[in-house]
């Protein structure tokens, strides 16, 4: 089995979790003895017009019982404008038997391929657009991506919710796909660092409070903002890290801190966009995870504190709410809800054997449920299912 990836993002070449999540896929999938080819599709000006640039290959180990094959992923670039006949021209060299699709800007793209071929496309909705502009705040422009993606999805021969709730919000917004939507969720990929991080101790008696993502509104970042000084009220030695947002942490700072905190800049670090093993060294510093979206299909986030053994107070929508079991493996929150955000992360502050317990469990269930080699078996059934 072949599959074609068409993506705007790839390592190194990552600007957020997509590339994250379709470099683990990608070589989970070649781990599993899938053959995978990647189409990278960047902006115009990168790249020349309608022409794939020199390819590179990334090199996986594979499963045990695939011992003997050399499994590759081959990686090919193409700018936006004159996109639609490179792929195509690859698409008849390489013969895939799957398209799969991740954002949804590249449904032109694969449309023309579908339509020059008539390979299957299956499309993971990383994000609900719609969702994004009633839940998340996000201005008006991102109802012209709901357009298109309303066209995917009818397009698509298998649409993938990543979580049952993100299946009930699709169907919501698009009732006539029932019969093509699956839920297949995303996966992490386990290392040294984290499984060391897992097992440490975390009894800081100045616990020190991680949020990692995006600096948007429905991310939650003011709410956490004003739960910061009702924290700091009972719990005065508890210090804040935040890492990503574009630009340095000090841009950043200037661009989002309230007037209201000024007073505590002395326990609120922001370190701008980081890269993947810089982020990994603040999950091992780190004594808790908060999530406090309004809107999350998933939350990679979530699996990332986890993998490291932290224990997480998220927002209870979406993934958290799919991922975490509360009480046991998490705490859950009311989302938009500064005092319940508050009293999370208090609880969680003063009782240092708890956090140990939620991280202990968290670190145990997401090598038992959301391995990548375990949600790569869904996925093959997906495509299976198409071809």
């Amino acid at each position: 089995m072949r599959v074609l990836h068409l993506t705007s993002e790839y390592p190194p070449v990552v600007w957020g979790g997509l590339g994250t999540v379709v470099g683990g896929l990608t070589v989970a999938s070649a781990q599993a003895g899938i053959e995978v080819d990647v189409l990278l599709i960047r902006h115009d000006g990168q790249l020349s017009y309608g022409h794939l640039v020199p390819s590179w290959t990334v090199a996986v180990s594979v499963e045990e019982a695939l011992a003997g094959r050399t499994m590759s992923i081959n990686i090919f670039q193409v700018s936006h404008t004159g996109a639609a006949i490179a792929a195509i021209k690859l698409a008849q060299d390489r013969k895939p038997d799957v398209i799969h699709i991740h954002p949804v800007e590249l449904w032109p793209v694969a449309k023309a391929i579908k339509q020059a071929t008539g390979i299957s496309v299956v499309y993971t909705v990383h994000s609900l657009n719609l969702a994004e502009y009633e839940f998340g705040n996000e201005p008006p422009e991102i109802l012209n991506l709901w357009h298109t993606q309303q066209a995917l999805i009818a397009g698509a021969d298998r649409v993938l919710a990543l979580t049952q709730d993100e299946k009930s919000l699709l169907l919501e917004c698009y009732s006539s796909a029932l019969d093509h939507v699956r839920v297949v969720g995303n996966g992490i990929s386990d290392s040294a660092a984290a499984r060391h991080s897992a097992g440490k101790k975390r009894r800081n008696e100045s616990p020190l409070v991680l949020y990692s993502g995006r600096f948007v509104d429905r991310k939650g970042i003011h709410e956490l903002f004003r739960a910061i000084p009702m924290v700091l009220q009972t719990a005065p030695n508890t210090k804040f890290v935040f890492v990503g947002g574009y630009g340095s942490g000090p841009d950043i700072e200037r661009a989002w801190l309230p007037a209201e905190l000024f007073p505590y800049r002395t326990q609120i670090q922001f370190t701008g966009w980081l890269n993947t093993i810089e982020v990994g060294k603040w999950y091992e510093q780190v004594d808790i995870l908060v999530v406090p979206s309004w809107y999350e299909p998933f939350g990679m986030v979530v699996l990332e504190g986890m993998l490291y053994g932290l224990p997480i107070a998220a927002s209870n929508v979406g993934g958290p709410a799919e991922i975490l079991e509360h009480g046991n493996t998490g705490l859950l929150f009311l989302p938009k809800n500064v005092e319940t955000l508050a009293d999370a992360l208090l609880t969680l502050v003063a009782n240092p054997e708890f956090r140990e317990h939620l991280g202990a469990n968290a670190a145990v269930t997401v090598r038992e449920k959301w391995l990548w080699p375990r949600i790569v078996d869904q996925m093959k059934d997906i495509y299976q299912q198409v071809i």
